[in-house]
């Protein structure tokens, strides 16, 4: 499998580059990495919204669509934005390759 590079700005600023592979969600990648605390608590389920990040607004359109799931749990998140996700809703793939966001 090929590497996919995404680009990770933490909660105090700093920038990380990450190696992901395909068929990992961005939560997985970012917990892997331990780059926040508490992360990702719910396992991926869409529950907890403890997940959130923002995506820089250039890759919106590359990802999938919300589901109804997504929007239920991201308002669990604080300080939403239009480019609030859930990086367990983000599965990693090609397309997605230099992929940059901020966790929420």
């Amino acid at each position: 499998m090929s590497k996919i590079i995404v680009n990770v700005t933490d909660r105090k600023g700093k920038k990380h580059i990450l190696e992901g592979q395909q068929g990992q969600t961005l939560m997985q990648l970012i917990d892997k990495n331990e780059l926040a605390n508490p992360y990702g608590i719910c396992g991926g389920e869409p529950m907890c919204g403890t997940c959130h990040v923002y995506v820089e607004k250039d890759w919106l359109d590359k990802l999938n669509q919300k589901t109804s799931e997504e929007e239920l749990a991201i308002d669990n998140a604080s300080e939403l934005k239009d480019n609030s996700r859930l990086g367990c809703q983000i599965d990693l793939s090609e397309a997605l390759n230099g992929l940059s966001v901020t966790i929420g």
